[in-house]
């Protein structure tokens, strides 16, 4: 491996952190240090990733003792952090300042923890969307600690589609039939799931909003780098081809291709540098029929899940950071436009899977898969790597039906 001034660590080890590493392997020839709670796939059996691993990582002092021993591992190198999940961004933010006083050389590249609760809570993320004209679903609040399940009613048709506001809170419960949104046909079926999810002990807020009908094909994702100055850099599109169905997972995508609408672009680089943001985020989107136009689900701080797909397209996530806050590179904004198509189950599995679901699978040029990188292979990674594809497409066929 290269050697350079700056290396990236990242907290948690799945596909999320593995696509950050392959990015900055492409670009610097680097290993990445990848800070988890214990080794995953496809982060494990690497050479792209030094691995640190703390079961009790999610407490605030064993993140800071982790911290401290990379920081003595890596002397006097630049420390480019990034969290793969919703719940490690926030780690990181709350303990910001106990981070940068480690060392100077810890560098955060993400917005203010105050931004970054406004965004990522989707009720206060739909109050700037309808102040910037950023289009998003109908919805309306049920607050658990305030509202009555027997009682409450939604003033739009069924379906509707129940999701937690703040995912975080709500990840620390676990209940029988948990998912990470509901499909609801009926109001029968919202009181049964807003008293399963009350009996938990979840006390926060649920979005009850109109469900947009669509295939995976109506599904998109756009991602951007927003620099220092508040600027947007880059702008990425992909065009879902296979999502992830299980309960526990749906709203993650398995393959995806490019796509590019310019006005779409411009309309999110207006609204992000409308409320001053800086670093990676992405956007969930759907293209609904009925209003001809795209609807904005959620706003992640964050590279996706999924996220190597960035790569594919020619925006390296971790080479704008670099860019930017080591070598004080200015870029023109640009909109990526290679074409691609990245997946987790093999090309011959993924045209089977499209074909089940209706579609019909055109060419996929510049074909990847998310876990087997050209470079990185061994059999211990083929291995896992046939076991993932083939509980992916178990899952595909179960809940496809």
């Amino acid at each position: 491996m290269k050697e350079a001034s700056f290396v990236g660590v990242v907290l948690g080890g799945d596909m999320n952190s593995y696509a950050v590493a392959r990015a900055f392997y492409e670009a610097y020839g680097i290993q990445t240090v990848v800070l988890g709670q214990h080794p995953l796939f496809p982060t494990s059996h690497s050479w792209l990733v030094r691995g640190y691993y703390y079961p009790t990582l999610l407490e605030d002092t064993t993140l800071l003792e982790a911290l401290r021993r990379i920081d003595a591992d890596y002397p006097g190198k630049t420390k480019i952090l990034f969290g793969n999940t919703d719940y490690y961004v926030r780690h990181i933010l709350h303990n910001r300042a106990a981070i940068e006083a480690i060392s100077p050389d810890f560098l955060i590249p993400i917005v203010q923890e105050s931004m970054f609760d406004r965004l990522f809570n989707k009720d206060t993320f739909y109050e700037l969307c309808e102040q910037y004209s950023l289009p998003y679903p109908r919805a309306v609040r049920f607050d658990f600690a305030a509202d009555d399940a027997d009682t409450f009613t939604v003033p739009f048709a069924y379906p509707i589609f129940a999701k937690p506001a703040d995912t975080v809170a709500y990840a620390r419960f676990q209940f029988s039939g948990k998912q990470k949104g509901y499909k609801i046909d009926d109001e029968a079926a919202l009181r049964r799931v807003l008293h399963t999810v009350k009996a938990a002990g979840f006390t926060g807020v649920f979005l009850l909003q109109e469900y947009i009908a669509g295939g995976d094909d109506s599904m998109f994702v756009y991602t951007a780098y927003v620099n220092s100055h508040h600027k947007v850099v880059a702008m990425t599109g992909g065009k879902i081809l296979m999502h992830d169905r299980t309960p526990e997972l749906i709203g993650n995508y398995n393959a995806i291709t490019n796509a590019r609408d310019t006005a779409l672009c411009a309309q999110l680089r207006r609204f992000l540098e409308a409320i001053g943001f800086t670093g990676i985020c992405h956007f969930d989107i759907q293209y609904d029929e009925r209003r001809g136009g795209y609807v904005v689900f959620e706003m992640n701080i964050r590279q996706g899940r999924s996220n190597y797909y960035t790569a594919a397209s020619g925006v390296n996530l971790p080479q704008l950071i670099v860019e930017d806050y080591i070598d004080h590179r200015e870029r023109a904004f640009f909109i990526a436009d290679r074409p691609f198509t990245v997946s987790i189950v093999p090309k011959a599995w993924l045209r089977y899977a499209l074909r089940q679901s209706g579609a019909r699978p055109g060419k996929m040029p510049n074909f990847y898969r998310f876990g087997l990188a050209p470079y990185d292979r061994n059999l211990r990674r083929y291995l896992y790597q046939f076991k993932w594809d083939c509980k992916t497409m178990r899952n595909f066929l179960r809940y496809n039906r």
